[in-house]
């Protein structure tokens, strides 16, 4: 192997190693706000233990719609429009 080809292949393997890492944006993406329907069924599903700011920073943060699925009655939707129910969340629906 000549000292040129060597030289080389070690400049380019911080770029090789460069292109496998993956990519992140510089900074979060912002997340749009909530509107009523879904603030409603947050405050149905709110825990008794926690205050609305803890539950709401909880469920606006990156494990919360994962972790806690809202769940939604049949009473909840005839009042409620569920087209309007933000696709972030996972909704459970279960019986009075």
């Amino acid at each position: 192997m000549s000292m040129r080809s060597l030289v080389l292949s070690l400049a380019l393997m911080p770029l090789l190693a460069l292109a496998q890492a993956p990519q992140r944006p510089p900074f979060p993406a912002p997340q749009a706000p909530l509107n009523t329907t879904t603030l409603a069924v947050l405050r149905a599903n709110q825990p008794k233990g926690l205050s609305w700011d803890e539950w709401l920073r909880i469920m606006q943060g990156p494990d919360g719609p994962v972790l806690y699925p809202l769940r939604v009655t049949q009473a909840m939707l005839d009042t409620l429009d569920g087209r309007e129910m933000d696709l972030r969340f996972r909704y459970m629906m279960v019986k009075e």
